[in-house]
């Protein structure tokens, strides 16, 4: 049997991760959830996983920049690019 069989388009972990481009390069500070604005330090781990997976509608740094957001848990005005995601140790 041939080494190169299988298939060639499978996605391996070693490739960098797709960034949708409405996201934008910088992560996202929010999400849209039921309609109301949420900072990223309320939201919950499943709506964390799920803007993640795509299925809530993220807030970027560029909507924020144009845009004031209020977060509708805290009451407080969402930060633009202060949060930053933490590489793995």
């Amino acid at each position: 049997m041939k080494k190169d069989n299988g298939p060639k388009d499978v996605q391996h972990w070693t490739q960098p991760l797709h960034i949708a481009p409405e996201i934008g390069t910088k992560p996202p500070v929010g999400a849209w959830i039921a309609k109301d604005p949420v900072c990223r330090d309320c939201m919950t781990a499943a709506e964390e996983v799920a803007m993640r997976r795509g299925f809530v509608d993220p807030i970027s740094v560029e909507e924020t920049e144009r845009k004031e957001h209020v977060c509708t848990r805290c009451g407080k005005k969402i930060p633009v690019g202060s949060q930053t995601i933490e590489p793995a140790r």
